[in-house]
C-alpha cells in the first residue's frame, strides 16, 4: 500500500511503515543539478591535465611527452580501480553515499597535485584521485536515472552532460586568465572546489527511491529466509547479465580510448603543430565545448525520437567519419575550424546518450556495479593509449597517431548495435 505526505512516499505493509522514500517529481531538479556539477569535475579535470602538460613541459625542463603519457596512464588506472571500488559501495551503501565520498577524495587529491615537482609524483597523485573521480560519471548517471522518468532517460541524460563542457570551460577560463599570473599549480588548486560540492550532496540530495526499495526488499527477503538478489562482480557473470556486460565494455572502451586521446593530446597538436598560442588554442577549446552543447541536446532529442540504440549507432559512424576527415587532411584554418565544430557535435551525441543506454541494461540490484564496472573496464583497457600513442609520436607525429584513433569510433558503433533497446530493467 503506498500512502503520500508532503514530499514522501510511505510504503506500508500490514498497516506498519516499513520504508519511506521520497517523491522523485520533487527533487529531480535538484538532482540534475548535481549530476551536471559532478560530470563537471570529469570535464575539469581531463583539461587541467591536457591545460598543464604543455605548461609543464616548458617548466621541467627534463619532462617529455613520453613521461606525460605515463602520467596520463597512471591518471586512468586510479580512475578505472575507482570504479570497481565505488560501484559495489553504492549498490550495497547507497547511490547517494558514495557520491559524495568519491567527490571528497578527488577534491583533496586533485589541490595537493598543485605541489607536485616531478612527473612521478604528479603520476602518483593522479593516480589517487582518479580513485575517487573514477566511479563519479558511473553513480551520479544512476542516481540519475533512478529519479527520472523513464520515458524522459534520454533528454535528462543529455542535460547531465552539460556538466563536461561547464568544468572543461571553467578550466580554460582559468587557463586563460590565471596561469599567466600564477602558472601551471592554479589549474589543479581549482579542483579542490569538488568538496563544496560533496558537502552540498550530503546535506541536500536525498537516496534513490529505487535503490532504497530495493534495499527493503532484500532485508524483508533475509529477514524471511527467502533467496534474495545479490550484488557483486559474480552476478555480471551470470548468463542473464554477461552479454550485456561485454558489450557495454566494448561500448566503454571505444568511448574512453577515443575520449583520452582526443582531449588528452589536442592542445599539444594545437600548440606544437599548428602553432597557437596557449591563449589561442585555449580559445578555440573553450568555443568547442558550445558546440559540444548543440551535440548533447541533439543527441538527447535524436534518442527520444528514434531510440537509444539507433541514435547512438549513428552518431558513432559520424564521428568516425569526421574525426578522420578533420584530423587525416591538411586544412586552412577556417576548415580546420569548420571540421572541428562538427566532430565535437557528432562525438558529443554520443555521450549525451550513453549513461540512459547504460543503466537500463542491468537490473536495479547490479546496476551501479554493472555501469561502473564496465565504464571503469573501458577505462583500464583504454590506460595503455597515451603511453602508446606518446610512445608513436615520435615516429609518426601526433596528428597521424591521433587519426588512426576513429575506428574506435566503429568500434562502438558495432558494440550498440549488438545489444538491444531494455524494457525490463526500466
Amino acid at each position: 500500500m503506498r500512502l503520500r505526505k508532503g514530499g514522501l512516499l510511505m510504503l506500508t505493509r500490514n498497516d506498519s511503515v516499513v520504508s519511506a522514500v521520497v517523491d522523485p517529481a520533487k527533487y529531480r531538479g535538484k538532482v540534475l543539478t548535481i549530476a551536471i556539477l559532478g560530470y563537471a569535475f570529469d570535464g575539469m579535470d581531463i583539461m587541467v591535465f591536457a591545460l598543464a602538460a604543455p605548461l609543464l613541459l616548458n617548466a621541467w625542463a627534463d619532462l617529455t611527452i613520453a613521461q606525460i603519457g605515463i602520467v596520463a596512464t597512471w591518471m586512468l588506472l586510479g580512475m578505472s580501480c575507482g570504479g570497481y571500488i565505488f560501484g559495489p559501495i553504492a549498490d550495497k551503501f547507497g547511490r547517494k553515499r558514495a557520491l559524495v565520498w568519491c567527490i571528497a577524495w578527488f577534491g583533496l587529491l586533485t589541490g595537493a597535485a598543485g605541489f607536485c615537482h616531478t612527473y612521478m609524483q604528479l603520476a602518483a597523485l593522479r593516480f589517487l584521485a582518479g580513485l575517487g573521480l573514477g566511479a563519479e560519471w558511473a553513480l551520479a548517471g544512476t542516481l540519475l536515472q533512478e529519479f527520472a522518468e523513464p520515458q524522459q532517460r534520454a533528454k535528462i541524460s543529455s542535460f547531465m552532460m552539460f556538466g563536461w563542457p561547464l568544468g572543461y570551460g571553467v578550466t580554460v577560463l582559468i587557463s586563460y586568465f590565471l596561469t599567466p599570473i600564477f602558472g601551471w599549480p592554479i589549474l589543479y588548486f581549482s579542483g579542490t572546489s569538488a568538496l563544496l560540492l560533496a558537502a552540498y550532496i550530503h546535506y541536500t540530495i536525498p537516496e534513490s527511491p529505487l535503490w532504497l526499495k530495493m534495499h527493503e526488499e532484500r532485508k524483508n527477503g533475509i529477514a524471511a529466509g527467502r533467496p534474495v538478489a545479490t550484488a557483486g562482480y559474480g552476478d555480471l557473470l551470470k548468463k542473464e547479465n554477461i552479454r550485456s556486460f561485454f558489450w557495454v565494455v566494448v561500448i566503454c572502451t571505444s568511448l574512453m580510448v577515443t575520449y583520452w586521446s582526443v582531449n588528452t593530446f589536442l592542445p599539444t597538436i594545437l600548440a606544437r603543430e599548428r602553432a597557437m598560442s596557449p591563449k589561442a588554442y585555449s580559445t578555440f577549446l573553450m568555443i568547442l565545448q558550445g558546440f559540444a552543447c548543440v551535440g548533447y541536446i541533439m543527441g538527447g532529442f535524436s534518442a527520444h525520437r528514434f531510440g537509444k540504440r539507433i541514435a547512438m549507432a549513428v552518431f558513432s559512424f559520424l564521428s568516425a567519419v569526421t574525426l578522420y576527415v578533420w584530423l587525416g587532411v591538411e586544412w586552412g584554418d577556417r576548415q580546420f575550424y569548420i571540421f572541428g565544430a562538427i566532430g565535437w557535435i557528432v562525438a558529443s551525441g554520443i555521450w549525451a546518450i550513453l549513461s540512459a543506454y547504460l543503466v537500463e541494461q542491468f537490473p536495479v540490484h547490479i546496476r551501479a556495479v554493472g555501469v561502473a564496472a564496465g565504464f571503469s573496464s573501458g577505462r583500464l583497457i583504454s590506460t595503455v593509449v597515451p603511453l602508446i600513442m606518446g610512445q608513436a609520436a615520435k615516429s609518426l607525429g601526433l596528428t597521424t597517431v591521433m587519426t588512426a584513433i576513429s575506428v574506435f569510433y566503429l568500434i562502438c558503433m558495432a558494440g550498440v548495435l549488438m545489444l538491444r533497446e531494455q524494457k525490463r530493467h526500466i
